[in-house]
């Protein structure tokens, strides 16, 4: 028995099998690893340019904060309003649920995400995964009015996209849907005449 042992110990046959199967799976693990990295940078991507979307809309459309486009008080750098649409409700405002449909379904108003026009694009056109509860658009006093109506006030706008669930490719398949989401999402501008149209 002894001898039979002493020769399974010696022997090299096979060695090259199972070092090229510890291999192949450090390749698969580091190949699928990068496809997951990829994706979640281009998902990243794609929520960045959704919320320079929402805030170009934003900043050129009904405030979501209604008693925000008839402010006129240009000195006052207090005043804020950050509005959800988790809550659908303005801090220290109404909240206008027409104008964060017309930020997350673009100026169409379709209420559909959709490949569409540049024009017409809204939040969950550029970022499918974009929903209302996602959403939070904010405005804050600058102390700057618009040439030639020196009354209007011309406010910071952000749009903040968060709470987005990653979706990957290899990872759900074992148990990690909507477990990781992406960091919160924030663009701003400033303000400009704050009406439709």
């Amino acid at each position: 028995m002894k001898h039979l042992f002493d020769l399974f110990r010696k022997s090299e046959s096979g060695s090259v099998t199972v070092e090229t199967s510890l291999i192949i799976m450090l390749l698969i693990m580091l190949t699928g690893g990068t496809i997951e990295a990829s994706f979640a940078f281009h998902q990243y991507n794609a929520a960045q340019q959704a919320a320079r979307t929402g805030v170009r809309i934003a900043a050129t459309s009904d405030p979501v904060s209604r008693d925000f486009s008839d402010y006129t008080n240009v000195a006052d750098l207090s005043l804020e309003r950050h509005c959800s649409s988790d809550t659908q409700q303005c801090s220290g405002g109404q909240y206008d649920s027409n104008a964060m449909r017309r930020i997350i379904f673009g100026p169409d108003g379709d209420g559909a995400c959709a490949a569409t026009t540049r024009s017409r694009r809204g939040m969950c056109d550029v970022f499918s995964d974009t929903q209302r509860a996602h959403v939070d658009v904010s405005y804050i006093g600058s102390g700057l009015g618009r040439t030639g109506a020196q009354g209007d006030a011309a406010p910071i706008v952000s749009v903040t996209l968060r709470d987005i669930p990653l979706n990957f490719v290899f990872l759900d398949l074992v148990g990690f849907k909507d477990i990781v989401h992406l960091p919160p999402v924030e663009a701003t501008l400033m303000g400009e005449d704050l009406k439709n149209g």
